[in-house]
């Protein structure tokens, strides 16, 4: 009978290649089932997906219609016929409302794709290569961290917004959306970067990456089938953060006067409403609670995460 050698199996680097242990989001979900403050996060933040997927069909009118100007007046009071009443420009504040769902997703979504591109690169080539390459990125890192983004946003929109004539003697610059984005994006990488570079240090000199290396694997493959995945849980709950504070930021820099006016936000309305609090307080009411049960669900969602994949949970 011929003789079988127990190094046989481990020959092939397919074979022995160490991945990511499949029961760690299994048991991450398992805990965060348990978490109330996550449950509720994610009840919220599926609402407002689902609202924002569904808003043609949630919406009673369309997003440009001022029917309402005729038949009931601008600051008409709730109805039937207007659960939130109209604005001062005839609007119906619940579809303005509604619609502004899609964009606030995007927002955030858009801003944390920017901002994670940008971190994990970063981050995860100063954790992984050290050295002066580390020292250099993490000096990049903190500048950009302690750059006030509103100051930069407002000298981006005097230098570069697109101005829009109102009268001869009023000239209103502001930003498109896929800017704000941009910019957003570009000044919220460096928590990520710092969380990214601390998960890849840790991770680059545990037992099974050692293993990686001794079968053979190159580089690229270390980092993004056995270093990465582990590291994503960890950059899950930043981002999650994140995704929240883009939206509240969109918000902030539409109610100064700056969003993007083709772009249905709800900042855009405080804006536009901001003046008739006393007389019509619907129409920012409205917006402002979308604005708080949004960013409160990304927050729940992020401590709930945060517990759940905390690896001093037991």
């Amino acid at each position: 009978m011929a003789s079988i050698d127990p190094l046989t199996p481990a020959a092939s680097p397919k074979a022995a290649r160490p991945e990511m242990p499949r029961g760690m989001w299994a048991q991450g979900w398992s805990r965060f089932r348990r978490n109330r403050t996550g449950m509720l996060g994610l009840v919220l933040v599926s609402f407002v997906v689902l609202v924002a997927i569904l808003s043609p069909l949630i919406a009673p009118y369309s997003a440009d219609d001022q029917s309402a100007m005729l038949n009931f007046g601008s600051r008409a009071a709730p109805s039937l016929a207007h659960p939130f009443g109209t604005d001062r420009m005839g609007y119906d504040v619940f579809t303005r409302v509604v619609y502004g769902a899609p964009t606030a997703l995007a927002v955030g979504l858009g801003t944390m794709l920017v901002a994670s591109v940008l971190g994990l690169l970063i981050g995860g080539i100063s954790g992984y290569v050290g050295g002066w390459a580390d020292e250099v990125m993490m000096r990049i890192t903190e500048f950009f961290l302690v750059l006030p983004v509103f100051v930069v946003i407002l000298a981006v929109v005097r230098l570069f917004g697109v101005i829009v004539v109102g009268t001869p003697l009023e000239e209103i610059p502001y930003l498109n959306l896929s800017t704000i984005v941009v910019l957003l994006g570009l000044f919220g990488w460096p928590p990520i970067a710092r969380i990214a570079r601390a998960e890849f240090m840790r991770l680059k000199s545990m037992e099974f990456v050692e293993a990686a290396r001794c079968i053979g694997a190159t580089r690229s493959d270390i980092l993004m089938r056995h270093i990465l995945p582990n590291a994503m849980p960890s950059l899950v709950v930043i981002i999650a953060l994140g995704i929240g504070s883009a939206i509240l930021s969109e918000a902030m820099v539409s109610f100064l006067g700056f969003g993007d006016p083709e772009a249905i936000s709800w900042g855009q309305l405080l804006y536009f409403n901001y003046e008739n609090l006393k007389v019509s307080p619907w129409a920012s009411i409205a917006p402002s609670a979308a604005i708080f049960i949004t960013v409160l669900g990304f927050n729940l969602l992020a401590d709930g995460l945060s517990d759940a994949f905390n690896p001093r949970v037991k």
